[in-house]
């Protein structure tokens, strides 16, 4: 069971790590014309730190539902 809830978890929220690897991979081609400060692998790490907030809030949730958080 917990397999298939780490699998829905990633698959529900892996959109935001697709855009975070999209996004850099458009800053690196940007990055051989116009050196310098780069907004897309900004908006990369962006990304791919609200995927793994997301997948954390998932997780924080689940355990409180099945109580093993205790406060």
């Amino acid at each position: 069971m917990e397999l298939l809830w780490a699998l829905f978890v990633v698959a529900s929220h892996g959109g935001l790590f697709v855009v975070a690897a999209w996004s850099a991979w458009v800053g690196y081609r940007q990055r051989a014309r116009r050196p310098g400060f780069n907004r897309w692998h900004l908006g990369a790490a962006v990304a791919a730190a609200l995927g793994i907030a997301a997948i954390y809030g998932w997780q924080q949730l689940g355990l409180a539902m099945r109580g093993a958080i205790t406060g």
